[in-house]
């Protein structure tokens, strides 16, 4: 016997505890497809319980969201208590992602139009768009002009000093970074709104003529998301209220545009590699001795035509040779792939039979090196011993462009302050590129001093070295771990 009950009812049943069993991963046309990774969720979150133990409604007015919401419904001259359902959830939506951007910028993600800085970036844009829609303006110290999220952000900071204090300890660059995003995102959501408002109304007004649903095409969304901010979750959301469904598909085609724009732009190189788990079971990871020495002797372990395997290859071929140890570096860390040579001989060192040119490494496949390079001359099979050789010229031009990249990290914290972070970087055999986030351009003074502190670092000629230590013995060193970075147990 089975009995089945409807317990959709938030006023009679909380959930505070389940067991999701995610196996399946449902497809747009609800067919079903095995996960690879199947696991077992459990709803037993910390808000949950507060609730309960609180013995508040939801999650919400649990008192580690709740001073918030309170906060931000001062500020717009309402009473939560008395507000109706539209009004409580638009402060909801404001307490759940004000606590949200807080952590996250403590931890040094920071806003931007591109992955983990766009979800920042979307959270704060939806909190002021809420809060300007209930009436909040002003900073809430009688500055009508000013930002309202940085004294929202006060009452998250005072909720977590107890429980995470490096958040206290960064109140001024999340208060300033929070300021500087919603002044710069308001400066644009008017001129957006009114062009949003067009839209709809055109969108709106052409259905009507036609008898088909009120859509908004995909150029105008992407418009919006590229010229004016609008993340497409805050269109997609205005569009609904006015009843204007949102065209993702054609979005989804500009976005692609773009990229395949902006990928034209750089020399991207994309590895591919065939019968993947073959190979990995088939070959160990690759031993990297190019911090000692630029030459060494290998066996080749794999050859790679196009991603897939073959037992030899001749002249003329471009080809992806794996050793079972090598003196290249793999690019990684920013760095390019080493250049060079290797060089097949005959039974016990006699004439040369092949050699073949080194024109890029990748790691693939956990730490598997892929030299990919082109047959010069001969032919090369699995198993042959090898002569593998650095070009030195070019790598101590990487060698000396890294170590740069590492100076200049130094010289921009101590200059403008330690609150800013690397975004990335281009270490290559001619130049370098150093991307970072701040919240202002440099100044022509605060250029100069840095690059002074550089220069000045340079002719003091510092004995450099290189060890692979524990991450947390490199840490304990001083070492600085980027935020998002992978790192494994040796470092």
């Amino acid at each position: 016997m089975r009995c089945v009950q409807d317990l959709n009812d938030d006023s009679r049943f909380i959930e505070f505890y389940n067991l999701v069993f995610m196996q399946y991963n449902k497809n747009d046309d609800g067919s079903l497809e095995p996960l690879k990774q199947k696991n077992i969720d459990t709803g037993m979150g910390l808000e949950r319980m507060a609730r309960i133990l609180q013995n508040v409604p939801n999650n919400y007015e649990t008192d580690l969201i709740f001073p918030i919401m309170e906060k931000a419904a001062s500020m717009a001259l309402v009473s939560y208590s008395k507000a109706d359902n539209a009004m409580r959830t638009n402060l909801k939506v404001i307490g759940d992602h004000m606590r949200a951007v807080v952590y996250l910028i403590s931890d040094g993600v920071i806003p931007s139009n591109i992955g983990r800085g766009y979800v920042v970036r979307r959270l704060i844009r939806r909190v002021v768009r809420t809060g300007r829609l209930i009436g909040m303006r002003g900073d809430g110290h009688e500055n009508s002009e000013g930002a309202f999220l940085p004294s929202l952000a006060e009452t998250v900071i005072s909720l977590s000093s107890e429980i995470d204090p490096d958040v206290e300890s960064r109140r001024k660059s999340i208060l300033g970074e929070l300021q500087r995003e919603e002044l710069r995102f308001v400066q644009t959501l008017g001129r957006g709104e009114k062009l949003l408002d067009e839209l709809l109304d055109e969108a709106l007004g052409s259905a009507g003529d036609i008898g088909d649903k009120p859509c908004l095409s995909g150029k105008d969304v992407f418009l919006l998301y590229d010229t004016y901010g609008f993340p497409i979750e805050i269109t997609a959301e205005i569009a609904s209220e006015r009843g204007v469904t949102i065209d993702m598909k054609g979005f989804d085609i500009e976005m692609e545009n773009q990229r395949k724009q902006s990928q034209a732009a750089h020399n991207v190189i994309k590895l591919s590699v065939g019968n993947e788990t073959e190979i990995i079971k088939s070959i160990p990871d690759t031993e990297f001795l190019g911090y000692e020495s630029l030459f060494a002797t290998a066996v080749v372990k794999g050859i790679l035509i196009n991603g897939n395997p073959v037992e030899n290859v001749s002249e003329g071929t471009d080809v992806e040779i794996l050793l079972d140890r090598t003196p290249f570096y793999a690019e990684s860390g920013g760095q390019v792939g080493d250049n060079g040579f290797l060089y097949v001989y005959g039974e016990e060192g006699g004439k040369q039979n092949a050699v073949i040119e080194i024109k890029d490494v990748q790691k693939s496949l956990g730490n598997i090196f892929v030299h990919k390079g082109t047959i010069k001359q001969g032919s090369v099979e699995v198993g042959k011993k090898i002569d593998a050789a650095v070009d030195g010229k070019l790598r101590q031009g990487a060698k000396a462009h890294h170590t740069a990249t590492h100076l200049l990290q130094s010289a921009l914290k101590s200059v403008i302050g330690s609150e800013t972070s690397q975004a990335g970087s281009l270490v290559a055999f001619d130049r370098l590129r150093f991307d970072f986030s701040f919240h202002r351009p440099l100044t022509e003074k605060e250029l100069l001093e840095i690059e002074s502190l550089v220069n000045q670092w340079i002719s003091d000629a510092t004995h450099l070295e290189t060890n692979v230590m524990a991450l947390q013995d490199a840490k304990n060193a001083g070492a600085t771990a980027m935020f998002g970075e992978k790192y494994g147990e040796q470092v």
